[in-house]
């Protein structure tokens, strides 16, 4: 399975400001590295703000967000509604390699050395 990254929006800011990484659509250049990345949004789940996680399990997991929606949760800003669960997530993108972006170290390497 190809690797899959998180990337919170706060730093694809940075990166994008500091011109480190081009960005067309939904496509992420990492330019001298040779990768290209397919951004999806999502979110990474950061803490339990009300309920309790014993049914769903999302604490500590990252998802896309049409993922999130499909469970039947509420994405607002930075939290997550689902069930009697509240939780507070990052918000960004799951970044999967694009065609063939070598080999998944050579990927993680590229995307560490921003």
């Amino acid at each position: 399975m190809p690797v899959k990254l998180f990337i919170p929006q706060e730093t694809l800011d940075s990166w994008l400001s500091a011109e480190r990484v081009n960005l067309e659509g939904e496509m992420l250049q990492l330019p001298g590295a040779g990768v290209v990345l397919r951004l999806v949004p999502g979110c990474y789940f950061t803490s339990v703000q009300a309920g309790s996680d014993e049914t769903f399990k999302l604490l500590g997991k990252v998802k896309a967000k049409a993922a999130v929606s499909a469970l039947g949760a509420e994405m607002y800003m930075n939290s997550v509604i689902l069930g009697e669960t509240a939780y507070e997530v990052e918000v960004g993108f799951v970044a999967k390699p694009a065609g063939s972006a070598g080999p998944d170290a050579a990927v993680v390497a590229a995307v560490a050395s921003l």
